[in-house]
């Protein structure tokens, strides 16, 4: 009943709000230490046999989040402590960039779904690279990136260094 309660109320509004809402409502529960502690104790289980090892990197457990979810590196406290093993951050861009008019994000309720038109909305590369410098896991977690070009760069121009 508390899970249904709780996706009506998000259902409440418009996804891109839902979104950073729930993601900001949690990062504020984690500043609550008995709140920590359970969401810690309810999603983070570590096990010998979730270990595994690709090209020579170690991750905790085969569960990661693709980018997309947390653009600019604001959650990833939250995302560990919800017992993903990596987790990519992204799309960034040069520079940053608000992404595509509103509305962006669409939900398909009869199929599950949601489509993503956000555009690459982002704080851009130096904005990313001082948040992860500033973050300090609390366990072992990998943290990729995916990186695309800004939408005023011409395709020919994409592979440069701006």
């Amino acid at each position: 009943m508390f899970w249904y309660l709780l996706k009506r109320f998000f259902f409440l509004f418009d996804p891109e709000t839902a979104h950073y809402l729930s993601m900001n409502l949690l990062n504020f529960g984690l500043k609550i230490p008995i709140v920590s502690y359970f969401l810690t104790k309810s999603f983070q289980y570590e096990h010998k046999n979730l270990l595994c090892k690709v090209d020579g990197m170690d991750f905790s457990n085969p569960v990661g989040l693709a980018a997309g979810f947390d653009k600019d590196g604001r959650w990833l406290r939250a995302l560990q402590t919800l017992g993903f093993g990596f987790v990519e951050v992204g799309t960034v861009t040069p520079k940053a960039q608000s992404g595509n008019d509103k509305p962006r994000l669409f939900r398909l309720i009869k199929d599950a779904s949601i489509i993503n038109r956000m555009g690459f909305n982002n704080g851009g590369v130096e904005a990313i690279v001082k948040k992860l410098e500033l973050f300090k896991p609390h366990k072992k977690i990998i943290i990729g990136g995916n990186i695309g070009k800004n939408k005023n760069t011409p395709n020919d121009q994409a592979v440069k260094i701006i």
